[in-house]
Parts: structure tokens; sequence; C-alpha cells
């Protein structure tokens, strides 16, 4: 059946709950396939007898291809449809599965991870399928429904993954994320027709896939310097690729009519901070960060710096933590109330501020790294649900959802920047012939963690408060719904 226009008034072909519970599926595999191979990572590593910055472009890859996919399959959406492109969206990551499932080599699971990383798109796609389907005073319900199932994806997947690692090893997650991704395909075929607003033409293509090329060529250049020297011509030569790379796409798209990253918004007084402020947390609390716990908490006792925990336990003890970080979203949003998310983000940097200390303090105490991962868990609350109102209060509401895909793309590329960043770091302080970190090398990223954080603070002062009227309108209210919905789907690994 061929798609409808935008000129008809679309109806429901299926009952709304239907609609929901194959969105909220689709919305789990999202998050499930962000989180998986953070509990893994360690068997990884020691599965390919490698270092921590090599095995972190399998979370790496997977967040600047989902960066990418963010950005663009909103206008993919509007020009063939939104199930259609969520249909092969959810395809490709099965193809990523089955290519890293296959794999013997890590080359192998990092392309695998990378097709997977297409993924990041689908929660954009919800929102887009709930938009044509649901009545505008149903939407926000619908969005945060949503919102909610790519939170608890993004927690269950510790748990999940690091059972099936201790019982099956770790290529069987892949299976899961596989079969939920085709039970999830064939249920969408089933959504109502789809809507289409635009023709392909009017899609910003180098805008949409030229910074995640240049990211990772820069950032290969940093992560291989361990090995071929700083002063190496091919360092070099990566590096500046890359920026030349960022570069042109930066000239690109201020020149171009309608760009499909419109990062003129950084010129902004109060947006720019916000997305500069976006940009320093996502590198250290949600990029570094993320990844950190589940290394320390599975790495051996003998290793200078580790707890000695099982994939399955670990990723048990992150859950339960991550628990927590759904009532310190709840408390972020109610004091972002009447314009002044501003607050709430400062709360939130603080405690990560606060967080980065402890982890360095507390490294050698399973009880004491358990306080540590709670404040930190606060401070992502925070984060994740002050930051979407941020965006909210700084544009006029036409401009939204447009600010809502900058907004996305700076925070997942940041957290790819500081998962990058922070596995090259700790391949930099191996002890000789291990592949564990010394405690130095910890004490340096916990520093790192803590200054951005504190620098994001600063930033977050010159942020002008923006009190909003009694009567906030219900737009605003559908807005921040769909940008908490954005943020945890793509980052929930931090949750």
């Amino acid at each position: 059946m061929p798609p409808i226009t935008a000129e008809a008034e679309p109806r429901p072909a299926r009952p709304t709950p239907f609609i929901i519970g194959i969105l909220i599926l689709a919305a789990i595999v999202s998050s499930f396939e962000a989180t998986m191979m953070y509990t893994a990572l360690p068997e990884v590593i020691q599965h390919f007898k490698t270092t921590p910055g090599n095995a972190g472009w399998v979370l790496t890859g997977f967040l600047l291809v989902g960066a990418a996919s963010a950005a663009i399959s909103g206008r993919l959406g509007d020009a063939f449809g939104r199930r259609n492109v969520l249909v092969v969206v959810l395809v490709a990551s099965i193809v990523g599965s089955v290519v890293s499932l296959a794999s013997n080599s890590l080359a192998g699971l990092i392309i695998g991870r990378s097709i997977q990383g297409l993924a990041g798109g689908l929660v954009p796609l919800c929102i887009g399928v709930l938009r044509e389907n649901l009545p505008k005073k149903k939407l926000p319900v619908g969005v945060a429904v949503v919102a909610g199932a790519a939170m608890w994806g993004g927690a269950a997947g510790n748990v999940i993954s690091g059972n099936i690692v201790d019982s099956w090893g770790w290529h069987y997650i892949f299976v899961v994320a596989a079969v939920l991704a085709a039970v999830t395909a064939v249920g969408a075929c089933f959504l109502p027709r789809p809507v289409v607003k635009s023709g392909l033409d009017r899609i910003d293509w180098l805008g949409g896939l030229l910074f995640a090329p240049g990211v990772a060529l820069a950032l290969y250049g940093v992560n291989e310097s361990s090995t071929w020297g700083w002063s190496s011509g091919k360092t070099i030569g990566f590096i500046l690729g890359g920026i030349v790379v960022l570069v042109l796409w930066t000239v690109w798209e201020l020149n171009v009519d309608k760009p499909l990253i419109n990062i003129r918004f950084f010129f902004d007084r109060k947006l720019g901070l916000t997305l500069v402020a976006t940009a320093l947390v996502s590198f250290g609390t949600l990029g570094i960060s993320g990844f950190v716990g589940q290394i320390v908490m599975q790495t051996p006792k003998m290793a200078p710096v580790g707890l000695g925990l099982s994939a399955g336990t670990a990723g048990d003890v992150s859950f339960a933590i991550g628990l927590i970080g759904f009532v310190a979203a709840s408390l972020s949003g109610r004091i972002s109330r009447g314009g002044r998310a501003r607050n709430s983000f400062i709360i939130g940097a603080a405690f990560a501020v606060a967080a980065a200390i402890l982890s360095a303090l507390l490294l050698h105490s399973l009880a004491g790294w358990i306080i540590s991962q709670i404040v930190l868990t606060i401070a992502t609350g925070f984060l994740l649900s002050s930051l979407p109102n941020l965006i909210v209060e700084g544009v006029p509401g036409s401009n939204t959802s447009e600010a809502q895909g900058v907004y996305m793309v700076t925070q997942t590329a940041f957290s790819g920047v500081g998962t990058s960043i922070g596995t090259v770091l700790m391949s930099h302080y191996l002890v000789t012939g291990t592949p564990f970190t010394t405690r130095t090398g910890y004490n340096v990223l916990f520093t790192m963690v803590a200054v951005v954080a504190a620098v994001a603070v600063v930033v977050a002062l010159f942020i002008r408060l923006n009190p909003l009227k009694a009567g906030d309108s219900d737009e605003l209210a559908e807005a921040r719904a769909e940008g908490l919905a954005d943020a945890v789907a793509i980052t929930p690994e931090a949750i």
C-alpha cells in the first residue's frame, strides 16, 4: 500500500496500544544495543588480548554512527515514510548483530557494532510515528512511555548482557539483540501507513554524514599514537585529516540553506552555552564514566585496580544503582519547572565533580565504589533531564525539533569522543605485559572528568535563567518529553 501524503489526515489503522507497544520494543532495541557491550568490554579485551584503547572502538564506533543516524533518520523518514525507515534501520541492526556474531577478529566486531549503531536513529523515528498517529493531547504521554522504555532497556542491558557473558560468552549477546530486533521489525511492518512530507532532494546528505568520519579519523590517530608515536607521520596525518574533514563540514553547514545539523545554534548565547555544557558533560561524565565502571568492577583483584566481580554480578550492581537515576531525573524535572533548568543542570554537574573525586578515592572497596557510582547516577539523572529542558527554553517553539537534533548529535558525538579518549588514556598507563591500567592511570582519568564537569558548572553560570509564565503551553511540555526521550535513547549507558 503506497504511503499517504501530509495533506491527508491520517487515522490509526491499528489500535493505539499496538502502535505504542511496537514503538516501545523499538526504543528498547536502541537502548539495549547502546549498553549491551559496556558490561562485555572487559571480556572483549581479554578475548582478543588487546588494549582498552583498541577495544574501546566497539563502543565508539556505535556512538559515532548512532550520532549520524540520529541526525539523518528523521529526514529520511520524511522522504520515505517513518515506518519504512524504522523497518530498514531494524534490519540494519540485525545485520550488524550477525556480522559481530560471525566475526573472529576485533576489526570485524567493530565493523558489526558500527553497523548496529544505525539503531541510534530508532527513537527519533518512534517520536515521528507517534506524531503521525496519536492525538495531540495524548502525544506527551506516548512520548514519555517510549522514553521510559528506552531508560529501562538501557538499564536492563547491563543485567542481561552480564549474565549472558557469564553463562555463554559475549558472542551470544548478539543473538539476543538480533532476535529482539527481528521481532520488532516484523511488528513494525504492521504499523499504520506512513506520512510522506518532503522529497529526497531536500536532505542535507553531506551535513549528516561528514562529521562522523571526521571525528573517527582524528580519534583513530590519537588511539594509535601509543603504537606509532605522536611524531609519526601516520599519527599526524590521521589527526590532521580528521580536522580537515570537520572544518569542511563546518563550512558546508554554515553555508547550506537548510543544514541538517544547524551549527549556527552555537552562536546564540543561551543555546550555544547549553551545547558547550552538553559537550563537556557528555565527554566526561557520560562518556568516560559511562564505561569505566564495568572495567573497575570486573578487573581481577590482583590488578592495581579491580574489584574482581563477574560480568553478571557487575551488571546486577549497575542495574540496582541505575534505578536511583530515575528518582533523580524526576526530582530534576521538578526543579526545572518554570524555566529554571539551569539550576538543575548545575546541581547535576556538581554531583558529577563529586562522583569523579569519590571514584578516585574509593577504588579499592566495593562499598566505596558503589557509593561513588550512586553519586554518579544522581548526576546523570539530573544532567539528562535538565539538558533537554535547557534546549526547549532557549529556542522558539518552531525551532525546537531542529535544536534538539543538534543537541542529540552533540551529546552522542562527544560521548563517543570521551569513550575513545578515556580508553586511550587507560592504554597509556598499562602495567607492562598486562591489560591492567595502573592506579595513576585511573587518577588521571577521574581528574579529567572532574575538571571537565567543573568547567561545565562555570559555563552553566553564564546561561541566563528564562522563567516561564504559569500558562506554559502544551507544545513546550511535548517538546520536553521528546527531548528526554532522545537523551535517554542515545546515552542510556550512564543511567
